[in-house]
């Protein structure tokens, strides 16, 4: 594999990408300065230690600027059944003309995994964007932990 080819090949790049769209959402504070909502979202998470179904809540205080910090508490569901949860905190700059927001994301993640006991209380940071017409989000992202 080429140099060139090897940028075009995501897998090799990152350990996680997380692909959802948007279930429910539900607004619980709003105020003329700020609008704090939830929003649920499931799809598909892939990587190099495992891949399966994503759902998550997502707390967002959203400022009048458009930006938005965000806390976040994910469960994964691999393909052989193993359970991998995390929680963790970000940001979400204000959209641009056609909606797409860059975000930011960091924390903590755990499982019981026996397979994946190497995760357990690593860290994972996570970078993309969001379409807040169409209620998707893509992420990519990395894993530190004392296993790897």
């Amino acid at each position: 594999m080429t140099k060139a080819s090897s940028k075009k090949r995501s897998s090799v790049k990152y350990d996680v990408i997380i692909k959802a769209k948007a279930t429910t959402a539900r607004i619980v504070d709003i105020s003329n300065e700020i609008v704090r909502f939830e929003s649920n979202d499931k799809g598909q998470v892939t990587g190099k230690h495992y891949s399966g179904v994503h759902w998550d809540t997502v707390e967002s205080t959203l400022l009048a600027d458009g930006s938005a910090t965000l806390t976040i508490r994910y469960f994964h569901m691999t393909n052989k059944g193993e359970s991998i949860t995390g929680t963790g905190t970000g940001t979400q700059m204000a959209p641009n003309k056609r909606g797409i927001t860059k975000v930011t994301a960091e924390g903590t993640m755990w499982t019981s995994a026996p397979r994946l006991l190497h995760l357990n209380g690593g860290r994972w940071t996570v970078e993309g964007e969001m379409n807040t017409i169409k209620e998707t989000v893509v992420v990519r992202g990395n894993f530190t932990t004392s296993g790897i």
